[in-house]
Protein backbone atom coordinates (compact mmCIF):
# COMPACT_ATOMS: atom_id res chain seq x y z
CA UNK A 1 0.00 0.00 0.00
CA UNK A 2 1.81 3.44 -1.14
CA UNK A 3 1.84 5.81 1.81
CA UNK A 4 -0.48 8.30 0.98
CA UNK A 5 -3.17 6.50 -1.22
CA UNK A 6 -5.66 7.92 0.58
CA UNK A 7 -5.28 10.99 -1.25
CA UNK A 8 -6.29 9.67 -4.55
CA UNK A 9 -10.12 8.78 -2.40
CA UNK A 10 -12.14 11.15 -3.68
CA UNK A 11 -14.65 10.97 -0.57
CA UNK A 12 -11.30 12.31 1.16
CA UNK A 13 -10.77 15.22 -1.19
CA UNK A 14 -14.29 16.37 -1.43
CA UNK A 15 -14.26 16.07 2.39
CA UNK A 16 -11.11 18.02 2.52
CA UNK A 17 -12.24 20.44 -0.36
CA UNK A 18 -15.65 21.19 1.88
CA UNK A 19 -13.60 21.47 4.77
CA UNK A 20 -11.45 24.60 3.23
CA UNK A 21 -14.41 26.00 1.32
CA UNK A 22 -16.24 26.30 4.94
CA UNK A 23 -12.89 27.45 6.59
CA UNK A 24 -12.87 30.79 3.46
CA UNK A 25 -16.52 31.01 4.19
CA UNK A 26 -16.24 31.62 7.53
CA UNK A 27 -13.15 34.14 7.20
CA UNK A 28 -15.15 35.93 4.39
CA UNK A 29 -18.29 36.58 7.03
CA UNK A 30 -15.74 38.07 9.70
CA UNK A 31 -13.96 39.86 7.49
CA UNK A 32 -17.23 41.89 6.22
CA UNK A 33 -18.65 41.75 9.68
CA UNK A 34 -14.83 43.68 10.65
CA UNK A 35 -15.44 45.83 8.42
CA UNK A 36 -18.82 46.74 9.13
CA UNK A 37 -17.50 47.18 12.80
CA UNK A 38 -14.79 49.59 11.29
CA UNK A 39 -17.55 51.69 9.12
CA UNK A 40 -20.12 51.86 12.14
CA UNK A 41 -17.64 52.86 14.80
CA UNK A 42 -15.82 55.17 12.00
CA UNK A 43 -19.17 56.53 11.29
CA UNK A 44 -20.33 57.11 15.37
CA UNK A 45 -17.24 58.33 15.91
CA UNK A 46 -17.72 61.13 13.18
CA UNK A 47 -20.99 61.99 14.06
CA UNK A 48 -19.85 62.29 17.84
CA UNK A 49 -17.31 64.52 16.78
CA UNK A 50 -19.73 66.45 14.92
CA UNK A 51 -21.98 66.93 17.68
CA UNK A 52 -19.54 67.45 20.19
CA UNK A 53 -18.19 70.70 17.74
CA UNK A 54 -22.12 71.61 17.30
CA UNK A 55 -22.46 71.59 21.15
CA UNK A 56 -19.39 73.92 21.74
CA UNK A 57 -20.26 76.18 19.04
CA UNK A 58 -24.14 76.57 20.52
CA UNK A 59 -22.76 76.98 23.88
CA UNK A 60 -20.18 79.98 22.85
CA UNK A 61 -23.94 80.90 20.75
CA UNK A 62 -25.33 81.01 24.03
CA UNK A 63 -22.67 82.79 25.42
CA UNK A 64 -22.42 85.74 22.46
CA UNK A 65 -26.36 86.11 22.77
CA UNK A 66 -25.69 86.90 26.86
CA UNK A 67 -23.28 89.37 26.12
CA UNK A 68 -24.52 91.29 23.25
CA UNK A 69 -28.17 91.49 25.39
CA UNK A 70 -26.37 92.79 28.56
CA UNK A 71 -23.69 94.77 27.16
CA UNK A 72 -23.10 95.27 23.82
CA UNK A 73 -26.96 96.17 23.18
CA UNK A 74 -27.04 98.62 25.92
CA UNK A 75 -27.76 102.19 24.70
CA UNK A 76 -24.89 103.85 26.19
CA UNK A 77 -22.27 101.82 23.84
CA UNK A 78 -25.21 102.09 21.10
CA UNK A 79 -25.28 105.94 21.10
CA UNK A 80 -21.29 105.83 21.18
CA UNK A 81 -21.33 103.97 17.58
CA UNK A 82 -24.79 106.32 16.32
CA UNK A 83 -22.46 109.31 17.13
CA UNK A 84 -19.34 107.87 15.93
CA UNK A 85 -21.46 107.81 12.67
CA UNK A 86 -23.14 111.10 12.67
CA UNK A 87 -20.67 113.38 13.71
CA UNK A 88 -17.09 111.83 11.06
CA UNK A 89 -15.48 114.91 12.25
CA UNK A 90 -15.84 113.34 15.98
CA UNK A 91 -15.17 109.51 14.81
CA UNK A 92 -11.68 108.74 16.27
CA UNK A 93 -12.59 110.08 19.46
CA UNK A 94 -16.13 108.45 19.83
CA UNK A 95 -13.68 105.23 18.71
CA UNK A 96 -11.51 105.55 22.25
CA UNK A 97 -14.50 106.48 24.05
CA UNK A 98 -16.26 103.08 22.78
CA UNK A 99 -12.76 101.61 22.88
CA UNK A 100 -12.21 102.35 26.74
CA UNK A 101 -15.68 101.42 27.67
CA UNK A 102 -15.05 97.64 25.82
CA UNK A 103 -11.98 97.26 27.15
CA UNK A 104 -12.53 95.54 30.54
CA UNK A 105 -15.22 93.18 28.49
CA UNK A 106 -12.73 91.99 26.17
CA UNK A 107 -9.89 91.13 28.42
CA UNK A 108 -12.40 88.61 30.04
CA UNK A 109 -13.60 87.93 26.64
CA UNK A 110 -10.14 87.11 25.62
CA UNK A 111 -9.57 84.55 28.15
CA UNK A 112 -12.12 82.27 26.59
CA UNK A 113 -11.24 82.70 23.32
CA UNK A 114 -13.02 85.26 21.90
CA UNK A 115 -10.45 87.30 20.01
CA UNK A 116 -12.38 89.68 18.37
CA UNK A 117 -14.44 92.07 19.14
CA UNK A 118 -15.76 94.31 16.01
CA UNK A 119 -18.10 96.95 15.69
CA UNK A 120 -19.14 97.85 12.00
CA UNK A 121 -21.01 100.95 10.59
CA UNK A 122 -24.61 99.93 8.66
CA UNK A 123 -22.57 101.13 5.33
CA UNK A 124 -20.09 98.30 5.85
CA UNK A 125 -17.18 100.31 7.26
CA UNK A 126 -14.75 99.27 10.09
CA UNK A 127 -15.47 101.74 13.18
CA UNK A 128 -13.47 99.54 16.07
CA UNK A 129 -11.25 96.39 16.27
CA UNK A 130 -10.71 95.62 19.47
CA UNK A 131 -8.30 93.26 18.48
CA UNK A 132 -6.72 95.60 16.83
CA UNK A 133 -7.74 99.14 17.44
CA UNK A 134 -5.13 100.87 14.87
CA UNK A 135 -7.08 99.69 12.20
CA UNK A 136 -10.23 101.24 10.73
CA UNK A 137 -11.93 102.77 8.30
CA UNK A 138 -12.02 99.90 5.57
CA UNK A 139 -14.84 98.78 3.86
CA UNK A 140 -16.19 94.94 4.69
CA UNK A 141 -18.74 94.78 2.10
CA UNK A 142 -16.56 93.72 -0.52
CA UNK A 143 -14.96 90.61 1.68
CA UNK A 144 -17.59 90.02 4.22
CA UNK A 145 -20.46 88.59 2.90
CA UNK A 146 -21.39 88.01 6.94
CA UNK A 147 -21.55 92.03 7.42
CA UNK A 148 -22.97 93.05 4.44
CA UNK A 149 -25.71 90.26 4.99
CA UNK A 150 -26.47 91.88 9.00
CA UNK A 151 -26.80 95.43 8.00
CA UNK A 152 -28.97 94.34 5.01
CA UNK A 153 -31.18 91.97 6.05
CA UNK A 154 -30.70 93.30 9.93
CA UNK A 155 -30.48 89.95 10.90
CA UNK A 156 -28.04 88.32 13.39
CA UNK A 157 -25.77 85.55 11.41
CA UNK A 158 -24.01 82.46 12.85
CA UNK A 159 -20.99 80.92 10.86
CA UNK A 160 -17.98 80.86 10.09
CA UNK A 161 -16.20 83.51 8.08
CA UNK A 162 -12.14 83.88 6.52
CA UNK A 163 -11.95 87.97 7.81
CA UNK A 164 -9.33 90.69 6.60
CA UNK A 165 -7.07 89.74 10.00
CA UNK A 166 -8.66 86.88 11.20
CA UNK A 167 -10.74 84.08 10.89
CA UNK A 168 -13.48 82.57 13.22
CA UNK A 169 -16.60 81.67 13.94
CA UNK A 170 -18.42 84.58 13.52
CA UNK A 171 -21.77 85.85 15.90
CA UNK A 172 -22.97 89.17 14.62
CA UNK A 173 -25.51 91.19 15.70
CA UNK A 174 -27.44 94.46 14.39
CA UNK A 175 -27.39 97.45 16.22
CA UNK A 176 -30.15 99.76 15.99
CA UNK A 177 -30.51 103.17 18.16
CA UNK A 178 -33.86 105.30 18.52
CA UNK A 179 -35.93 102.96 15.61
CA UNK A 180 -32.58 103.54 13.23
CA UNK A 181 -30.25 100.77 12.26
CA UNK A 182 -26.67 102.04 12.55
CA UNK A 183 -24.90 99.50 12.02
CA UNK A 184 -23.90 95.73 13.85
CA UNK A 185 -21.25 94.14 16.23
CA UNK A 186 -19.41 91.15 15.70
CA UNK A 187 -18.06 88.55 18.50
CA UNK A 188 -15.41 86.01 16.81
CA UNK A 189 -14.56 82.62 18.50
CA UNK A 190 -11.33 81.45 17.44
CA UNK A 191 -11.27 77.60 16.08
CA UNK A 192 -7.99 77.56 18.70
CA UNK A 193 -11.03 77.26 21.50
CA UNK A 194 -12.65 74.56 19.86
CA UNK A 195 -9.85 72.54 19.15
CA UNK A 196 -8.54 73.39 23.28
CA UNK A 197 -11.78 72.10 24.49
CA UNK A 198 -11.89 69.00 22.50
CA UNK A 199 -8.86 68.13 23.12
CA UNK A 200 -9.18 68.66 27.35
CA UNK A 201 -12.27 66.99 27.16
CA UNK A 202 -11.70 63.80 24.13
CA UNK A 203 -7.73 63.93 23.67
CA UNK A 204 -6.35 63.48 20.28
CA UNK A 205 -4.93 66.58 18.31
CA UNK A 206 -6.31 68.88 16.03
CA UNK A 207 -5.84 71.10 13.56
CA UNK A 208 -7.84 73.71 11.62
CA UNK A 209 -6.93 74.29 7.64
CA UNK A 210 -8.62 76.95 5.25
CA UNK A 211 -8.79 77.33 1.31
CA UNK A 212 -6.21 79.13 0.24
CA UNK A 213 -8.43 81.08 -2.23
CA UNK A 214 -9.67 82.65 0.77
CA UNK A 215 -6.76 83.65 2.70
CA UNK A 216 -5.31 85.04 -1.00
CA UNK A 217 -8.73 86.56 -1.65
CA UNK A 218 -9.67 88.23 1.93
CA UNK A 219 -6.78 87.97 4.49
CA UNK A 220 -4.89 91.10 4.16
CA UNK A 221 -0.92 90.34 3.24
CA UNK A 222 0.39 90.98 6.53
CA UNK A 223 -2.00 88.63 7.83
CA UNK A 224 -1.60 85.95 5.48
CA UNK A 225 1.57 84.80 7.17
CA UNK A 226 -0.51 83.36 9.95
CA UNK A 227 -1.36 80.73 7.72
CA UNK A 228 1.23 78.04 7.09
CA UNK A 229 0.73 75.42 3.63
CA UNK A 230 -0.01 72.21 3.69
CA UNK A 231 2.29 69.47 2.03
CA UNK A 232 -1.05 67.06 1.78
CA UNK A 233 -3.91 69.40 0.98
CA UNK A 234 -2.42 71.61 -2.04
CA UNK A 235 -5.62 73.72 -1.83
CA UNK A 236 -5.58 74.35 2.24
CA UNK A 237 -3.47 76.28 4.70
CA UNK A 238 -3.09 75.35 8.19
CA UNK A 239 -3.98 78.21 10.93
CA UNK A 240 -0.49 78.54 11.92
CA UNK A 241 -1.63 79.10 15.69
CA UNK A 242 -3.12 76.00 16.21
CA UNK A 243 -0.74 74.32 13.78
CA UNK A 244 1.93 75.08 16.55
CA UNK A 245 0.47 73.37 18.99
CA UNK A 246 1.40 70.25 17.58
CA UNK A 247 5.03 70.74 17.91
CA UNK A 248 4.30 70.73 21.89
CA UNK A 249 5.82 67.67 23.60
CA UNK A 250 2.68 66.90 25.32
CA UNK A 251 0.63 66.46 22.71
CA UNK A 252 -1.31 63.01 22.33
CA UNK A 253 -0.66 62.59 18.66
CA UNK A 254 2.75 63.39 17.22
CA UNK A 255 2.96 65.70 14.18
CA UNK A 256 5.15 62.83 12.55
CA UNK A 257 2.47 60.11 13.20
CA UNK A 258 0.33 62.70 11.90
CA UNK A 259 2.16 63.04 8.79
CA UNK A 260 2.42 59.47 8.15
CA UNK A 261 -1.47 59.41 8.41
CA UNK A 262 -1.75 62.30 5.67
CA UNK A 263 0.94 60.35 3.41
CA UNK A 264 -0.73 57.25 3.87
CA UNK A 265 -4.04 58.48 2.95
CA UNK A 266 -3.33 61.19 0.67
CA UNK A 267 -5.26 59.87 -2.25
CA UNK A 268 -8.47 59.51 -0.10
CA UNK A 269 -8.01 62.64 1.61
CA UNK A 270 -7.42 64.34 -1.27
CA UNK A 271 -10.44 63.29 -2.85
CA UNK A 272 -12.88 64.06 0.10
CA UNK A 273 -11.71 67.02 0.73
CA UNK A 274 -12.44 68.33 -3.08
CA UNK A 275 -15.80 66.57 -2.52
CA UNK A 276 -16.12 68.94 0.62
CA UNK A 277 -18.04 66.99 3.06
CA UNK A 278 -17.52 66.10 6.55
CA UNK A 279 -15.41 62.44 6.70
CA UNK A 280 -13.34 60.18 9.01
CA UNK A 281 -10.64 57.48 7.38
CA UNK A 282 -8.61 55.48 9.61
CA UNK A 283 -4.97 54.19 9.71
CA UNK A 284 -2.71 51.68 11.37
CA UNK A 285 0.63 52.97 11.87
CA UNK A 286 3.54 52.12 13.74
CA UNK A 287 1.23 49.04 15.42
CA UNK A 288 -1.62 51.65 16.83
CA UNK A 289 -4.80 52.33 14.35
CA UNK A 290 -5.77 56.18 14.48
CA UNK A 291 -8.79 58.07 13.07
CA UNK A 292 -8.61 61.25 10.99
CA UNK A 293 -11.47 62.92 11.40
CA UNK A 294 -12.33 66.03 9.24
CA UNK A 295 -15.49 68.37 9.76
CA UNK A 296 -16.21 70.71 7.03
CA UNK A 297 -16.97 74.11 8.01
CA UNK A 298 -19.27 75.96 5.90
CA UNK A 299 -19.24 79.74 5.19
CA UNK A 300 -22.59 81.81 4.70
CA UNK A 301 -22.93 80.84 1.06
CA UNK A 302 -22.80 77.20 2.07
CA UNK A 303 -19.80 76.07 0.58
CA UNK A 304 -17.45 74.42 2.41
CA UNK A 305 -14.55 76.80 3.83
CA UNK A 306 -12.67 74.81 6.10
CA UNK A 307 -12.05 71.77 7.73
CA UNK A 308 -11.39 70.90 11.45
CA UNK A 309 -9.28 67.88 12.19
CA UNK A 310 -9.00 65.39 14.70
CA UNK A 311 -6.56 62.80 14.61
CA UNK A 312 -6.63 60.37 17.65
CA UNK A 313 -5.88 56.85 18.75
CA UNK A 314 -8.57 54.26 18.20
CA UNK A 315 -8.63 51.48 21.32
CA UNK A 316 -11.65 50.39 19.32
CA UNK A 317 -10.18 49.87 16.23
CA UNK A 318 -7.45 48.00 17.52
CA UNK A 319 -9.83 45.85 19.35
CA UNK A 320 -12.01 45.26 16.31
CA UNK A 321 -9.01 44.26 14.46
CA UNK A 322 -7.23 42.15 17.11
CA UNK A 323 -10.44 40.28 17.20
CA UNK A 324 -10.64 39.78 14.01
CA UNK A 325 -7.26 38.45 13.83
CA UNK A 326 -7.68 36.15 16.60
CA UNK A 327 -11.03 34.64 15.27
CA UNK A 328 -8.68 33.63 11.90
CA UNK A 329 -5.95 32.46 13.54
CA UNK A 330 -8.45 30.12 15.68
CA UNK A 331 -9.64 28.96 12.47
CA UNK A 332 -6.73 28.49 11.14
CA UNK A 333 -5.81 26.39 13.91
CA UNK A 334 -8.95 24.63 13.94
CA UNK A 335 -8.41 24.54 9.81
CA UNK A 336 -5.22 22.56 10.51
CA UNK A 337 -6.18 20.04 13.16
CA UNK A 338 -9.37 19.52 11.27
CA UNK A 339 -7.52 18.42 8.46
CA UNK A 340 -4.81 16.36 10.01
CA UNK A 341 -7.89 14.56 12.06
CA UNK A 342 -9.64 13.60 8.39
CA UNK A 343 -6.19 12.48 7.40
CA UNK A 344 -5.98 10.19 10.01
CA UNK A 345 -9.39 9.38 9.77
CA UNK A 346 -9.23 8.76 5.89
CA UNK A 347 -5.64 6.64 6.36
CA UNK A 348 -6.92 4.53 8.76
CA UNK A 349 -10.29 3.55 7.20
CA UNK A 350 -8.35 2.99 3.71
CA UNK A 351 -5.76 0.97 5.87
CA UNK A 352 -8.65 -1.11 7.21
CA UNK A 353 -10.23 -1.48 3.54
CA UNK A 354 -6.81 -2.24 2.28
CA UNK A 355 -6.60 -5.35 4.93
CA UNK A 356 -10.19 -5.88 4.22
CA UNK A 357 -9.33 -6.74 0.34
CA UNK A 358 -5.51 -7.50 0.47
CA UNK A 359 -3.05 -9.82 2.24
CA UNK A 360 -0.88 -7.89 4.78
CA UNK A 361 2.70 -9.40 4.37
CA UNK A 362 2.85 -9.40 0.66
CA UNK A 363 -0.04 -6.52 -0.67
CA UNK A 364 -1.39 -8.66 -3.05
CA UNK A 365 -5.04 -9.59 -3.14
CA UNK A 366 -6.14 -11.68 -0.17
CA UNK A 367 -8.46 -14.84 -0.47
CA UNK A 368 -11.54 -12.99 0.56
CA UNK A 369 -10.86 -10.50 -2.29
CA UNK A 370 -9.65 -13.71 -4.78
CA UNK A 371 -13.16 -15.39 -3.98
CA UNK A 372 -15.26 -11.89 -5.14
CA UNK A 373 -13.50 -11.70 -8.18
CA UNK A 374 -14.04 -15.58 -9.46
CA UNK A 375 -17.89 -14.80 -8.39
CA UNK A 376 -18.09 -11.77 -10.97
CA UNK A 377 -15.90 -13.57 -13.69
CA UNK A 378 -17.88 -16.52 -13.11
CA UNK A 379 -21.22 -14.72 -13.57
CA UNK A 380 -19.68 -12.87 -16.39
CA UNK A 381 -18.59 -16.19 -17.79
CA UNK A 382 -22.73 -17.38 -17.37
CA UNK A 383 -23.79 -13.92 -19.09
CA UNK A 384 -21.67 -13.65 -21.94
CA UNK A 385 -20.36 -17.08 -22.46
CA UNK A 386 -17.26 -15.82 -22.02
CA UNK A 387 -14.15 -18.16 -20.49
CA UNK A 388 -11.66 -18.03 -17.58
CA UNK A 389 -8.94 -20.16 -16.16
CA UNK A 390 -7.70 -20.77 -12.70
CA UNK A 391 -4.47 -21.07 -11.54
CA UNK A 392 -3.28 -22.34 -8.54
CA UNK A 393 0.74 -22.58 -7.34
CA UNK A 394 2.51 -23.07 -4.49
CA UNK A 395 6.19 -22.64 -3.16
CA UNK A 396 8.08 -25.95 -3.36
CA UNK A 397 9.02 -27.44 0.64
CA UNK A 398 8.35 -24.00 1.93
CA UNK A 399 8.57 -25.67 5.16
CA UNK A 400 12.09 -26.73 5.03
CA UNK A 401 12.95 -22.88 3.40
CA UNK A 402 11.32 -21.33 6.64
CA UNK A 403 13.46 -24.22 9.21
CA UNK A 404 16.25 -23.55 7.38
CA UNK A 405 16.73 -19.89 6.46
CA UNK A 406 14.45 -18.64 9.12
CA UNK A 407 10.87 -16.89 9.39
CA UNK A 408 12.29 -13.79 7.84
CA UNK A 409 13.71 -15.05 4.95
CA UNK A 410 10.60 -16.88 4.47
CA UNK A 411 8.62 -14.06 3.99
CA UNK A 412 10.83 -12.11 1.92
CA UNK A 413 10.80 -14.82 -0.22
CA UNK A 414 6.91 -14.60 -0.37
CA UNK A 415 6.90 -10.67 -0.93
CA UNK A 416 9.81 -10.91 -3.58
CA UNK A 417 7.49 -13.87 -5.78
CA UNK A 418 4.28 -11.58 -5.36
CA UNK A 419 6.52 -8.81 -7.03
CA UNK A 420 7.94 -10.78 -9.54
CA UNK A 421 4.20 -12.60 -10.41
CA UNK A 422 2.65 -9.18 -10.88
CA UNK A 423 5.29 -7.90 -13.42
CA UNK A 424 4.58 -11.17 -15.67
CA UNK A 425 0.69 -10.78 -15.58
CA UNK A 426 -1.58 -8.99 -17.79
CA UNK A 427 -3.07 -5.88 -17.10
CA UNK A 428 -6.66 -8.00 -16.99
CA UNK A 429 -5.68 -10.67 -14.50
CA UNK A 430 -5.72 -11.30 -11.21
CA UNK A 431 -2.87 -11.83 -8.70
CA UNK A 432 -3.23 -12.83 -5.15
CA UNK A 433 -2.03 -14.58 -2.21
CA UNK A 434 -4.89 -18.01 -1.50
CA UNK A 435 -3.09 -18.90 2.13
CA UNK A 436 0.46 -19.78 3.29
CA UNK A 437 2.79 -20.33 0.33
CA UNK A 438 0.05 -20.82 -2.09
CA UNK A 439 -0.88 -17.99 -4.85
CA UNK A 440 -3.48 -17.80 -7.46
CA UNK A 441 -3.98 -16.28 -10.79
CA UNK A 442 -7.29 -15.84 -12.51
CA UNK A 443 -7.07 -15.12 -16.05
CA UNK A 444 -10.25 -13.79 -18.12
CA UNK A 445 -10.93 -14.90 -22.09
CA UNK A 446 -8.11 -17.62 -21.63
CA UNK A 447 -8.42 -21.04 -21.84
CA UNK A 448 -6.78 -23.96 -20.76
CA UNK A 449 -3.61 -24.43 -23.27
CA UNK A 450 -3.04 -20.28 -22.63
CA UNK A 451 -3.28 -20.82 -18.95
CA UNK A 452 -1.24 -23.40 -19.27
CA UNK A 453 1.19 -21.68 -21.90
CA UNK A 454 1.20 -18.83 -18.87
CA UNK A 455 1.64 -21.22 -15.84
CA UNK A 456 4.56 -22.31 -17.87
CA UNK A 457 6.20 -19.01 -18.15
CA UNK A 458 5.57 -18.29 -14.63
CA UNK A 459 7.37 -21.58 -13.45
CA UNK A 460 10.36 -20.80 -15.26
CA UNK A 461 10.11 -16.69 -13.71
CA UNK A 462 10.42 -17.99 -10.45
CA UNK A 463 12.56 -20.70 -11.48
CA UNK A 464 15.39 -18.97 -12.99
CA UNK A 465 15.05 -16.05 -10.04
CA UNK A 466 17.55 -15.72 -7.56
CA UNK A 467 15.55 -15.65 -4.22
CA UNK A 468 18.57 -17.28 -2.47
CA UNK A 469 21.91 -18.15 -3.04
CA UNK A 470 22.22 -21.86 -2.04
CA UNK A 471 19.46 -23.08 -3.73
CA UNK A 472 16.88 -22.52 -6.32
CA UNK A 473 13.26 -21.94 -5.34
CA UNK A 474 11.07 -23.68 -7.30
CA UNK A 475 6.91 -23.50 -7.38
CA UNK A 476 4.42 -26.19 -8.93
CA UNK A 477 0.99 -25.10 -10.56
CA UNK A 478 -2.28 -26.30 -11.16
CA UNK A 479 -4.24 -25.05 -14.10
CA UNK A 480 -8.48 -25.62 -14.52
CA UNK A 481 -10.56 -23.81 -17.10
CA UNK A 482 -14.33 -22.84 -16.01
CA UNK A 483 -16.74 -25.71 -17.73
CA UNK A 484 -20.07 -24.21 -18.69
CA UNK A 485 -21.64 -27.05 -16.00
CA UNK A 486 -19.73 -26.10 -12.97
CA UNK A 487 -19.54 -23.46 -10.40
CA UNK A 488 -16.68 -21.77 -8.89
CA UNK A 489 -16.12 -24.41 -6.02
CA UNK A 490 -15.70 -27.12 -8.31
CA UNK A 491 -13.12 -25.14 -10.63
CA UNK A 492 -11.27 -24.40 -7.42
CA UNK A 493 -11.47 -28.38 -6.98
CA UNK A 494 -10.40 -29.80 -10.54
CA UNK A 495 -7.40 -26.70 -10.29
CA UNK A 496 -6.20 -27.98 -6.45
CA UNK A 497 -6.37 -31.42 -7.93
CA UNK A 498 -3.87 -30.52 -10.90
CA UNK A 499 -1.52 -28.90 -8.41
CA UNK A 500 -1.47 -32.11 -5.86
CA UNK A 501 -0.71 -33.99 -8.93
CA UNK A 502 2.16 -31.72 -9.87
CA UNK A 503 3.58 -32.29 -6.05
CA UNK A 504 3.32 -36.07 -6.65
CA UNK A 505 4.97 -35.71 -10.38
CA UNK A 506 8.03 -34.41 -8.79
CA UNK A 507 6.86 -30.60 -7.88
CA UNK A 508 8.33 -27.41 -10.16
CA UNK A 509 5.77 -28.30 -12.83
CA UNK A 510 2.12 -27.27 -14.28
CA UNK A 511 -0.46 -29.65 -14.14
CA UNK A 512 -3.73 -29.18 -15.86
CA UNK A 513 -7.39 -30.79 -15.43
Amino acid sequence: MKKFVFLSNRYYLMTLFLVIIIFFVFVSFNYYEKIDEEKFFLNKSLNRLESEVDIILNTYNIAADAVYNNVLNSTKLKRIVYYGWKFEDRRDNYRLYLKSELEPLYADLKKYYIRQLHFHFKDGTSFLRMQHPELYGDQLFGFRESVKYVNTEQKKFVGFEEGRIINGYRYIYPLSYKGEHIGSVELSLSFQAVTELLKNNFGGSKVFMIKNELVEEIALPVEQNKYKTSSTFENYSYDQEIYADLLQSDNEISLDIIKKINHKNKEELLARTDAEKSFIVSSRIDGNYYTASFINIRGIDGETKAYLISYQQSESLNFINQKFFTTIIISLIFLILTIILLTIIFSHNNKLRFLAHNDQLTGVSNRRDLTNILEKEYERSQRYNNTFSFIIFDIDHFKLINDNYGHNTGDRILKELSNLVQTNIRKSDYFGRWGGEEFVVIAPENNLQSAKKFAEKLRKEIDRYNFIEESNVTASFGVAEIAADENVDRLIKRADDALYRAKEKGRNRVEID
